[in-house]
């Protein structure tokens, strides 16, 4: 029989003259379907007219699926979290009974449902999926299943702490909940997460087999028994998960994320009782969780990643699509479709570790791309590598041989700039000398059509001087990708004082289409990131000058939240690179971020970081993975040379932090003051996806606001004999008075 449902319904119903029931999810409004509140009243009314038809009528099964095509419910409209911040822990504990319950009808009638998973299966979604009896899940490559609510500083609360240890184990059901990434559906049929692995286009009959086969000998009324009953685990093995578990949450939280202990306690709590108790303690757990700071703070986190990736990147705020900044279509509201995306020719000129990082990501993204370099010895060793790197598989975190074999037909290399004929879109990422940059952007635009954008790989050259290069500066824009390309998700675009809107759109669009977090920013020394993150590198050495030792204001950061701290860090990038970036900047900015004496005195000793072997640090070999094995008695001699005064007193490990982080408050606050970036939202994207500032806090701006303007201004008065660096802002001092946000 044809679907029916109301015109503004999200679902339709479907009854088959063979007796199936097929609901068909389609949410207005939404780019994929989404729990909204309307969702979930209709799938109530469905299942009541279901029961309601009486009788002795009883469907022969029941089918949820999505009308949209790559979406299953990619989770919860965010927006119901926000309102759950002013209820009461009961009333928030019964409105997660309440989903819990009637996702649990889909597995408590005569008929058995079958979830049909094609496309994003996330978070609530996964819980809907698991409420049924059983889970068809496709091929297709944009299927995957995860409980990502741990991202949100929160735990499944519709059933998923209670419904998966009993259906695929309590150890993969930790591990998926507590790391809150995504499954292939590959990978859910191999840990019994779903029941059948078919072709889209073969689901319905695979559903349909299901329930003839599972309806009519009883099997899932066996299942449902045993799902309802407490997890056999052996006490050994509870606790040998338990301290394991717990151990790895620790090493890659640092106690800062409440959640993912909550997770493991609630799941392994859950498993000793029957599901209907665990289905309290899981409640009980989401309501005192989403009390916490920390959830308020990753769910605006979650808020300004879904800005970034509705932005266009030249619109006002993101949602708008008003115009700042640009010159040659400045002002226009709209662009055509064609100039924020529809990249079909990429090409990436530089075959070094940043270019062929790039073109790994190309290959990932499922584009075909050129990757040229004039040294044919750098461009063939380079190959093996760039395949390696797109073929990565973070699951069995190795490179998958067949992948890359298959990545290999979308790879073209060459020798010569003439195989640029045809781009129409070309990242420069050749050696950071302006003269050599400055002669290979004039050769490229010389060779590529006039509707070609060509940006440039750069953390330190001005956009505006390599832009002479140019006849059309207009199409050139700077897109820097952040080392190593795999990892870092963000991305600066790069706006010149004659580039375009149309060619922003289009390199923020491609940069999404590789997976990144683009954020535009306007030329200037050091971009956003680098003139952020250098008053927190310089501040370090200054201190070590001072005689504190390196592993304590390491250790200082890394409490903080910082993956790492700032002398790791310098080692890290390498020293050699933090020089030059530091010239540059203590050219623009020297009244506060003076270059300090002690980089280019190590990097004269040969001391170049983790990739020598030495620097701050000692290191047991050379290279990025090298670890660390004490501080560098050599290196410790040379900072002695430069000694400057200590202050009177020791430093506690307050004022360590203190002197960390304000300066890096300040110099964003002057960002914002001199129009760098267009939003304060996009400091605090910047500084989580490419410093690591711990996101439990909200970004950079977040976190100055759970201080206060005021105790900001109170805070630097005792560094001001620093000089400059430390001196508040006059819009700092202006918020202060006012009782201004930060973040606002």
């Amino acid at each position: 029989m044809p679907a029916t449902a109301r015109d503004d319904a999200t679902l339709a119903v479907e009854r088959h003259a063979d007796g199936l029931v097929v609901l068909s999810f389609w949410v207005p409004g939404h780019r994929q379907n989404v729990l909204t509140e309307r969702v979930v009243s209709d799938l109530a009314a469905a299942l009541d007219e279901i029961d309601g038809r009486g009788r002795g009528w009883t469907p022969r099964g029941v089918i949820i699926r999505s009308g949209r095509d790559g979406s299953f419910f990619a989770g919860a409209d965010i927006s119901r979290i926000d309102r759950l911040w002013d209820r009461t822990d009961a009333e928030i504990e019964a409105l997660c009974d309440a989903g819990r319950a009637l996702f649990g009808r889909l597995s408590a009638r005569p008929w058995p449902s079958v979830a049909i998973i094609d496309g994003a299966c996330l978070g609530g979604g996964l819980e809907l999926a698991l409420g049924c009896d059983l889970r068809v899940a496709t091929t297709d490559a944009r299927t995957l299943l995860g409980l990502p609510e741990v991202k949100l500083g929160l735990l499944p609360g519709w059933g998923g702490t209670v419904r998966m240890p009993r259906l695929v184990g309590p150890g993969p059901a930790i591990e998926m909940a507590v790391a809150g990434e995504s499954i292939t559906g590959r990978m859910a049929e191999r840990i019994g997460l779903v029941d059948a692995l078919v072709p889209a286009e073969h689901a319905l009959e695979a559903a349909r087999r299901l329930i003839d086969r599972c309806g009519s000998n009883g099997d899932v009324q066996a299942r449902r028994r045993r799902l309802a009953e407490p997890v056999a685990i052996d006490p050994l093995e509870r606790d040998f998960l338990e301290s394991s578990a717990a151990a790895v949450i620790l090493g890659r939280t640092a106690g800062h994320y409440p959640a993912p202990p909550a997770i493991l306690a609630t799941m392994l709590r859950g498993c000793e009782v029957p599901a209907v108790e665990a289905g309290r303690i899981e409640s009980s757990a989401f309501a005192a969780l989403v009390r916490t700071p920390v959830a308020r703070q990753l769910v605006r986190v979650f808020r300004i990643g879904e800005r970034n990736r509705h932005d266009s990147g030249v619109g006002g705020d993101g949602a708008t699509g008003e115009t700042v900044g640009g010159a040659a279509d400045r002002g226009s509201r709209s662009l055509p479709d064609d100039a924020t995306g529809g990249v079909r020719a990429p090409a990436v000129v530089g075959a070094g570790i940043m270019g062929a990082g790039i073109a790994a990501s190309h290959l990932r993204a499922g584009c075909a791309v050129t990757l040229v370099d004039v040294d044919e010895r750098v461009l063939g060793a380079s190959i093996a590598g760039v395949l390696d790197e797109a073929a990565w598989d973070r699951t069995t975190k190795r490179t998958d041989a067949d992948a890359a074999l298959a990545l290999a037909g979308r790879l073209r290399s060459s020798s010569r700039l003439a195989a640029l004929a045809g781009a129409d879109f070309v990242v420069e990422s050749v050696v950071e000398r302006p003269d050599v940059k400055h002669r290979v952007l004039a050769e490229i635009e010389s060779i590529v059509g006039p509707a070609a954008v060509i940006t440039t790989n750069t953390s330190t050259n001005p956009i505006a001087r390599l832009a002479d290069a140019f006849v059309d500066a207009s199409r050139f824009c700077g897109l820097h990708f952040f080392n190593p390309v795999r990892r870092m998700t963000l991305v600066e675009v790069v706006r010149g004082p004659a580039t375009s809107d149309a060619t922003v759109a289009r390199a923020v669009a491609h940069a999404k289409r590789l997976g990144k977090c683009p954020v535009v920013v306007r030329d200037s020394p050091g971009f956003l990131v680098n003139r952020v993150l250098m008053p927190y590198l310089h501040e370090a050495v200054e201190m070590v000058r001072e005689g504190v030792d390196c592993r304590r204001i390491d250790r200082v950061a890394r409490q903080f939240g910082m993956p790492m701290g700032p002398i790791e860090l310098y080692d890290m990038i390498g020293l050699d690179t933090a020089f030059y970036a530091g010239l540059v900047l203590g050219a623009a900015f020297g009244d506060r971020i003076e270059p300090s004496p002690v980089i280019p005195a190590l990097v004269k000793s040969g001391r170049l970081g983790r990739k020598s072997g030495a620097g701050f640090y000692a290191y047991a070999s050379g290279g990025q993975r090298a670890r660390i094995t004490a501080p560098d008695e050599a290196a410790a001699a040379i900072v002695m040379r430069y000694r400057v005064d200590a202050p009177a007193a020791p430093p506690t490990e307050a004022t360590i932090a203190d002197r960390l982080l304000l300066p890096m408050l300040l110099e964003s606050l002057r960002v914002l003051d001199e129009g760098i970036v267009r939003d304060p939202r996009d400091v605090d994207l910047a500084v989580i996806h490419a410093l690591g500032f711990p996101a439990f806090r909200g970004g950079l701006l977040a976190w100055a606001d759970t201080l206060g303007a005021a105790e900001v201004v109170r805070r630097l008065e005792p560094l001001a004999a620093l000089g400059p660096r430390m001196l508040p802002t006059d819009g700092l001092l202006a918020l202060a008075r006012a009782g201004g946000s930060f973040t606002a």
